[in-house]
């Protein structure tokens, strides 16, 4: 055996041994130029003890927290909570395949906010209603969406007040604000997050979706029209500086609304709303329902739904504060806490074979994005 080779080996096997030791690593393969992870390899680094796949359908379980995913789709159910990922899920003989790009902007913020970078503890919450003025947006025989999601914000601010935090509104009346108004009123906040409240409208559509800021390249979910950017431009926005802590923000909202409310999820998606492009603190634009879908209509036009809307902001908000403020937790706040193994290294850094993991120390447990009280 050559030198080389044998060198080779014990490269391998030291990797293997450290591996062993911090966590599982991941092995990534190439597909038309973008790097993938197996579900397995998920499985083993997140420390889910149930992992299988039949006819396309994958499921990895532990007693606390599940992903479940179809190959050939862009879909994943994480703790029950519907996601889009940002490139379809992959099938290749029997190993079903996840970008590695959606593990570090998707996954990994998710399962594990205690963990994303620059996260602030919230102090301000800008709650803006859609709309108003001579623009009354969506409407249905007992009202519009500028009127309903200016009720759900006057809710929503006295819930949060409530709770400690301080609250500033875009508009407070029934008046016109121009989308650049309400970005740079955003802007003058820090230690903050923007929730945009708005409802829908649609041929046969039901339910209740959520959008962060599409990352840098990716596709968006939402067509293009004059409240929405360019669905692949290849530049980044201001925004996207706070990728992660935008997908976290949007899952804990989401996952809130669902737990209050019966409605149909749609999903946590990604887009370029022209509101989410430019604001410096974490963003998230819900779609709090259909006003022309005749039952979900309905229910959105009475005072007790907007109310159950206006407590899931609120509660969304906090367990975002919490999750990603892990160290100093408050109980009051219905998340779910498990011990995951530490990063040796992380899916978004270059990744080469012969690369040696460095050691971590243990970290204390996150916890993970979920609904609840």
């Amino acid at each position: 055996m050559s030198a080389g080779k044998l060198l080779s080996l014990v490269v391998v096997a030291v990797a293997i041994t450290v591996a062993a030791l911090h966590g599982a690593e991941w092995r990534v393969v190439q597909h038309q130029g973008r790097d993938y992870v197996s579900f397995e390899n998920v499985a083993e680094f997140y420390q889910f003890g149930e992992y299988s796949h039949a006819n396309r359908t994958i499921s990895l379980r532990n007693e606390r927290r599940g992903i479940r995913a179809q190959a050939g789709t862009s879909e994943l159910y994480i703790n029950g909570v519907r996601f889009f990922t940002h490139f379809p899920l992959l099938e290749q003989r029997d190993a079903h395949l996840i970008s590695a790009f959606d593990i570090g902007k998707l996954v990994e913020p998710v399962l594990r906010p205690s963990r994303i970078e620059n996260a602030q503890r919230v102090e301000t919450v800008v709650l803006d209603p859609g709309h108003g003025g001579t623009d009354i947006g969506a409407s249905n025989r007992w009202g519009t969406e500028k009127e309903f999601a200016l009720d759900v914000a006057k809710t929503a601010r006295e819930q949060l007040l409530q709770a400690g935090f301080k609250v500033e509104m875009t508009r407070t009346e029934d008046v016109g604000m121009s989308l650049e108004e309400r970005i740079e009123f955003a802007n003058r906040f820090t230690n903050a997050v923007f929730v945009s409240i708005h409802f829908n409208a649609g041929t046969g559509g039901a339910g209740v979706e959520s959008y962060r800021l599409a990352p840098e390249g990716v596709v968006s979910n939402a067509a293009n029209g004059g409240h929405h950017a360019s669905a692949t431009d290849p530049l980044p926005d201001g925004g996207n500086a706070q990728d992660n802590q935008n997908i976290a923000l949007t899952a804990a909202v989401h996952a809130a609304v669902l737990s209050r409310v019966s409605s149909f999820d749609r999903g946590v998606r990604h887009a370029r709303f022209k509101v989410l492009r430019h604001i410096r603190i974490p963003a998230v634009l819900l779609e709090a329902g259909f006003l022309n879908d005749p039952a979900e209509g309905q229910r959105i036009a009475t005072p007790q739904h907007r109310q159950q809307l206006a407590m899931a902001i609120a509660q969304g908000v906090q367990n975002y504060n919490a999750a990603v403020n892990y160290r100093t937790p408050n109980t009051t706040f219905a998340v779910v806490r498990a011990n995951l193994p530490p990063h040796t290294r992380s899916i978004t850094e270059p990744l080469a074979e012969s690369r040696l993991p460095d050691a971590v120390a243990p970290q204390p447990p996150s916890i993970s994005i979920s609904g609840g009280e």
